[in-house]
């Protein structure tokens, strides 16, 4: 266990907190805690270690769509004061509906984020397995993670190659969409079907499925700033129940 923060917490700890922060944005719909969230999301990944301009470099384009997002509210809910009318319709209802949106987007992605850069798939899928679940649907979950860094690699290899080749690659149009598509999609979709069909054999090799029960190779080690994780998922919670009976904005 390496790393600081929430890499030495506990993957239930992480698992949790994410629930949470997910589960207060989606049912209390009001800026200011969706705005404290996301702020406290960014701390925390600050205390994790990535540092202020790293953490907002990687939110440049959730935020540009937020953005979309916040626009498309705005021009289409019509309820409340009118603010501007000509040359197109804003209200007051339109924008704090497009507000509650673009920081629900960004809190939900954000946070997402920040527990697969924060957690371990393979101790994460154990946790679940200790907890009662199958560990056939964990290894599917750790599978599901392993994947997202290899098609990654595996796009700026073809993208690396492609260079080398000379070929240039744009989807500023419908006929470049086309070309990107033959040229990046279908390799990097290629080399992952041959990956999945070696770890199907590998796992038919090994006899994966034959037993009810799987024991695991190491056990989860305690951390200190797992407690730490728990409390925050509690007070997130907590402050979620104040806001919904104070009705915040």
């Amino acid at each position: 266990m390496t790393g600081r923060g929430l890499h030495r917490s506990s993957p239930m700890a992480n698992f949790a907190l994410l629930l949470a922060l997910v589960g207060v944005v989606l049912a209390v719909p009001s800026l200011i805690v969706e705005g404290a969230i996301l702020l406290g999301v960014g701390c925390l990944a600050v205390a994790s270690g990535d540092r202020p301009t790293v953490f907002l470099r990687r939110l440049r384009f959730v935020t540009l769509f937020a953005l979309v997002l916040f626009i498309a509210q705005a021009l289409s809910v019509s309820a409340g004061q009118v603010l501007l009318a000509s040359p197109v319709r804003v209200t007051a209802g339109g924008l704090l509906a497009g507000g509650r949106m673009a920081l629900r987007f960004l809190v939900i992605l954000s946070a997402s984020a920040l527990f697969v850069r924060t957690t371990d798939p393979d101790r994460l899928a154990q946790g679940l397995i200790r907890s009662g679940i199958p560990y056939r649907y964990g290894y599917l979950l750790i599978l599901a993670l392993r994947f997202v860094p290899f098609f990654q690699d595996e796009l700026r290899s073809v993208r690396e190659a492609q260079r080398v080749r000379g070929i240039e690659v744009s989807v500023r149009s419908p006929r470049r969409i086309a070309h990107a598509a033959r040229y990046t999609f279908v390799p990097v979709l290629v080399s992952g079907l041959h990956r999945v069909d070696s770890i199907a054999i590998s796992m038919k090799g090994r006899c994966f499925g034959l037993h009810p029960k799987r024991t695991t190779s190491r056990e989860e080690t305690r951390s200190a700033w797992s407690p730490v994780v728990l409390g925050i998922a509690s007070l997130v919670l907590a402050l979620a129940v104040v806001a919904a009976r104070g009705r915040w904005i």
